[in-house]
């Protein structure tokens, strides 16, 4: 699963260094917009790149990479699935 917050961090789940990089080559991100955790969405593929992915908050974004994201129990109210 693709998850993003709307501001251009990109993030997957299960989440891995390996699977962000899997998840940017399968969407067509390169390399360069990798950011240590996460990946930025290229300004001008907003639109096409949130389309594919499941909406968070920042904060989840964080538990997402921490690994303490629940997704039964998303506070943010923002999952789109």
């Amino acid at each position: 699963m693709y998850v993003t917050d709307g501001k251009r961090h990109l993030v997957c789940i299960p989440y891995s260094t390996e699977n962000l990089h899997s998840m940017a080559a399968d969407l067509g991100i390169g390399r360069h917009w990798f950011h240590k955790n996460h990946y930025d969405i290229p300004k001008k593929r907003m639109d096409e790149i949130t389309s594919k992915c499941t909406l968070v908050s920042s904060k989840d974004i964080v538990k997402i990479i921490r690994g303490t994201y629940d997704r039964t129990d998303n506070s943010s109210g923002n999952d789109s699935q």
